[in-house]
């Protein structure tokens, strides 16, 4: 038999009439106009904030002041605390439905967030979460956690934005409908500890644009709090894809509970670095591609490390290792030149990626047949110039590098600088097989537009002279290989300050709102930290206890656990200018580390 509305439902039209600005709209698509940069907003809500008492099923109606897309991601909504039964969605127009056949806990607080996956027409999403919080039973849990979670710029752009999540820890477990899948299958007994990477968290919520949250509804208890991306919106953590944090420590959250939550995020896969393939760009040499990118330090770019076994069981080391110029993958040069049409082994003993994961020692060879290039003859050429510079400018210390496509015994060309009308030449550096970088006499001078010009020599015939003689000529020319602009001298800056309670060791880092580029440095017995070479310009600053040996936010372990440590960021820029600044007088207000 079908199911008839509930009669709750049609008390929605009095909630309706108690907002006031609805009543303007008409339920006709948007037409023409000047363009709808502005978010929907909601202008009504069934059931009311913190109705008691609600029927043990889940229906939940909101009304936008503007028409919503019908497409909503599973990431957009989540309930807390978990519900059994998949949650369905329902768009005409300016109305969203919630529903689901699973039956809700008697007695129970739930609250709905609804978050930036719902958007309008044009495509602007709701400003910041929204929460529906209603009980089935006769009270409402009314404890409430604040708190900051870090967003990086993927995030911004990709406006997915992450979750924090509450997980039940101790004897109160049991009983919880959602976690009886999770007890153990031999002995039936449920861990007192929560399984992070399978089961839903029990309270959940997620942040705004700039990562700040309010978790409402919640009930006295111990939590283990994580933090965490959320992409497919199953309400679990995914390791493998998904970033994760864990909170400094565990929570007993009580009615005096006064914490505020920072939760910094960080990469939690722990899988192997695999050795997927290796190509061949050039006739002498290997391109190795591998699972994530290597990092390349001395042991991985020892010559013995890696090797070519011939299908007579011999082998060979490369002269050269190297990153490639323009695909930044590891290259091998062999001086010679195995036969084609045979399979070879290629091996490496050791690699790493930037966050320690080794090379899974069952995935470290593949076979590569060799292909003969009869056409690779020419000689190396230059493939990518570089100016690194953490601004848009180049400040007077920036390294120039020249990267050929292959490996070269010695440079052939020479290479010369162009600063207004005149031209000096600049010796050359080799930093590896294919690179070299320029050491100009005299650092770059600020408010300058520097020319980097390639100098070879061109052979010409002169005219004949009166005997019909026509001399050769060889005469210096140069090939501009790039153009870029110095720092302005009054747009050079300066950022000191003091942070509370930092220890030496604590990191502090800016983020460049116009380049995305990243700037640390290190706090000093008292706390003080220094940048220089800065741009004018508007910065994001956060501070941390950073993982040893890496310049990221300690976000902890999921596997094995591990609590996260200290970060702390403020809500604005810091807007930089000329000149030496003081963070004290920027941000007077900058939170402190515990």
């Amino acid at each position: 038999m079908k199911k008839s509305r509930p009669a709750y439902v049609y008390a929605f039209a009095l909630v309706l009439a108690c907002i006031g600005f609805w009543a303007c709209a008409t339920q006709v698509a948007p037409g023409g106009g000047p363009e709808d940069k502005l978010p929907p907003r909601i202008a009504a809500v069934y059931p009311a904030p913190n109705t008691t008492n609600h029927p043990e099923e889940l229906y939940v109606k909101l009304e936008f002041d503007e028409w919503v897309n019908a497409s909503i991601p599973r990431s957009a909504v989540s309930i807390s605390p978990p519900i059994e039964g998949k949650m369905k969605f329902e768009v005409s127009g300016k109305t969203v439905v919630l529903t689901s056949r699973a039956t809700l806990d008697t007695g129970t607080t739930y609250t709905v967030t609804f978050a930036s996956g719902i958007k309008d027409l044009h495509g602007n999403a709701l400003a910041k979460p929204f929460n529906v919080v209603f009980s089935t039973g006769d009270h409402i849990d009314s404890l409430t956690l604040s708190g900051r979670v870090l967003v990086n710029d993927s995030m911004t752009r990709k406006k997915t934005y992450p979750s924090i999540g509450l997980f039940l820890m101790g004897a109160e477990r049991e009983g919880r409908r959602y976690l009886e899948k999770y007890r153990d299958t031999a002995t039936k007994v449920l861990d007192t500890l929560p399984l992070l990477t399978k089961e839903p968290p029990l309270f959940m919520t997620r942040t705004d644009s700039v990562g700040s949250f309010t978790l409402t509804g919640l009930k006295p208890g111990r939590y283990r709090v994580v933090a965490f991306v959320d992409v497919n919106g199953n309400q679990k953590i995914e390791p493998a894809q998904e970033l994760a944090g864990v909170w400094v420590k565990d929570l007993e959250l009580t009615e005096e509970t006064k914490d505020t939550l920072w939760v910094a995020l960080a990469d939690q896969d722990t899988s192997l670095l695999e050795l997927e393939s290796v190509s061949q760009p050039f006739a002498h040499v290997l391109e190795a591609n591998f699972s994530r990118p290597v990092f390349f330090d001395s042991a991985f770019a020892d010559t013995a490390n890696c090797t070519l076994t011939y299908p007579d069981g011999n082998t060979v080391h490369p002269r050269y290792v190297y990153m490639g110029a323009s695909s930044n993958k590891p290259q091998f040069y062999f001086d010679s030149i195995p036969a084609p049409e045979l399979t070879y082994k290629f091996a490496c003993k050791y690699a790493k990626d930037s966050l320690s994961r080794m090379l899974d020692t069952l995935r470290d060879e593949v076979e590569w047949n060799w292909v003969e290039k009869a056409s690779d003859t020419l000689d190396p050429a230059i493939s990518k110039t570089q100016l690194y510079s953490m601004t848009k400018s180049a400040f007077p210390g920036d390294t120039l590098v020249v990267a050929y496509n292959k490996p070269l015994d010695s440079l052939k060309e020479t290479f010369h600088v162009a600063i207004n009308k005149d031209t000096v030449k600049v010796d050359m550096k080799r930093l590896d097989a294919i690179r070299f970088m320029a050491v100009p006499a005299e650092p770059w001078p600020t408010d300058a537009a520097v020319d980097f010009l390639m100098g070879y020599m061109d052979t010409t015939l002169a005219k004949a002279d009166s005997n019909g003689v026509r001399d050769t000529v060889i005469e210096l020319k140069y090939k501009k290989l790039v153009r870029f602009e110095t720092v302005p001298k009054i747009k050079l800056a300066s950022l000191k300050g003091t942070l509370k309670n930092a220890n030496p060791g604590v990191t502090v880092r800016l983020a460049s709102v116009d380049t995305k580029k990243y700037f640390y440095t290190k706090c000093d017995h008292g706390g003080k930290f220094a940048f220089d070479n800065l741009m004018e310009g508007k910065y994001f600053i956060d501070y941390y206890y950073a993982e040893e040996g890496r310049l990221t936010p300690d976000g902890g372990s999921l596997s094995p656990f591990r609590y996260g440590k200290p970060w702390r960021a403020p809500t604005d820029t810091v807007h930089v200018t000329n000149g030496e600044n003081d963070i004290a007088k920027l941000l007077p207000d900058m939170p402190a580390l515990p």
